[in-house]
């Protein structure tokens, strides 16, 4: 019993936060040079969602690991003439939960290794209303927030490896590599498109472990 119970003790469990860089590459650039941004601003490809540095907190137990992530974006327009008001919102909520295997048991000192996947989705939020609207244009402006709402939802999964030093001051630097597939759906009255995006992503990480 005593020996179970000093092996629980000498389990890690405890509280990390940190940070993560995604440099930006080639495929930034042929992204953007090609026009694929979705028009909204707030989408997942658009670089305001999910920018190149990015926060994540969790908790470590033995060599399971959850953390997670939340990031926001919102534009907006409110535009007032003597005959009348529109206003015009695209907005985006982005959880991301990752669940982390290391190889070893992750104590300070060591070069240490694991395995992550994890899932993320992106809900929409979109507004657009005219006051002196007719209503052929009332449907118009509906059928295009719609639209919006459609090219920013997303769903995503994520899946790679990593590796990282973690020193007795809780410290810990490394860096992470991942395959990243994400999956949106827009229609308007015509059409359904489905695109679906399979690309690597490497980041640089700095974390504190409690």
């Amino acid at each position: 019993m005593f020996l179970a119970l000093s092996m629980v003790s000498a389990v890690h469990a405890g509280a990390v936060v940190g940070a993560e860089y995604v440099p930006s590459g080639r495929i930034d650039l042929a992204w953007a040079s090609e026009g694929q941004q979705s028009g909204t601003l707030v989408a997942e490809g658009d670089g305001m969602l999910v920018p190149s540095l990015r926060t994540h907190a969790g908790w470590v137990a033995g060599q399971w690991g959850v953390v997670g992530g939340l990031s926001m974006a919102r534009v907006a327009a409110y535009t007032t003439t003597s005959d009348a008001d529109a206003v015009s919102v695209r907005a985006a909520i982005r959880p991301k939960v990752e669940v982390r295997r290391w190889l070893m048991d992750p104590k300070p000192g060591s070069a240490l290794f694991f395995l992550h996947s994890g899932g993320f989705a992106v809900f929409p939020a979109v507004a657009q209303s005219e006051d002196s609207a007719t209503d052929e244009e009332v449907s118009g402006l509906t059928e295009q927030a719609e639209e919006d709402a459609g090219r920013i939802r997303t769903l995503g999964f994520t899946a790679g490896l990593g590796a990282h030093m973690r020193w007795s001051n809780g410290v810990d630097v490394g860096i992470k590599s991942a395959l990243v597939f994400s999956r949106s759906v827009r229609s308007n009255a015509k059409t359904q498109t489905v695109s679906t995006l399979l690309r690597p992503e490497t980041s640089l990480t700095l974390s504190y472990w409690f």
